[in-house]
């Protein structure tokens, strides 16, 4: 329903929503929010914000510039603090892998078409951890339809796919095993 898209000019609106880092605001608190008007101007305000990072990104790094520019545009009439509640490194996978290669020959034998590989954003901060310390590329793939509503209070599951994704991880580990 947005009149129009925004964000990086160069970049599609599939990499600008996927691929490129962003700063989101995901919640807004201050003053008098209920019925009608009221003309008190709060004391207090709160934002709650994400970040998506992208390889060669620091976390560390990228919430010291974020309290940078903070500081330098925040007047000194106002008292503020950050608060960081949890963060993760970016991670990519390799497709040329011979773990991906061999995902890829399993949603062909099950699917009868080949994968698709976005590039989107996500938080799995366990991912890049995982890959760092085992030396090894990460697949993530997913069995759910627009319709599931991934993530929602009324999330769902269509069990046909779910049940087709379990054959199509039971064809990887054996393509996999092949491998070795």
């Amino acid at each position: 329903g947005a009149p129009a898209l925004w964000g990086e000019a160069n970049y599609t609106p599939l990499e600008r929503t996927g691929a490129r880092p962003t700063l989101e605001v995901n919640g807004l608190q201050s003053g008098y929010t209920g019925e009608g008007s009221k003309t008190v101007i709060p004391s207090t305000a709160m934002a709650k914000f994400s970040m998506r990072l992208v390889p060669h990104q620091n976390p560390r790094e990228i919430e010291e510039l974020f309290r940078a520019h903070l500081q330098k545009h925040i007047p000194d009439t106002m008292q503020w603090k950050l608060k960081n509640f949890s963060y993760g490194f970016p991670s990519i996978t390799d497709l040329s892998s011979y773990y991906v290669q061999a995902m890829e020959e399993a949603l062909i034998d099950v699917w009868g078409v080949p994968p698709v590989y976005p590039l989107s954003g996500g938080t799995i901060a366990a991912v890049p951890v995982l890959q760092h310390a085992l030396g090894i590329e990460s697949i993530l793939t997913g069995y759910n339809l627009p319709e599931d509503l991934v993530h929602s209070p009324n999330e769902s599951l269509h069990l046909p796919t779910w049940s087709k994704g379990i054959t199509t991880l039971v064809h990887f580990i054996n393509k996999f095993q092949k491998r070795l």
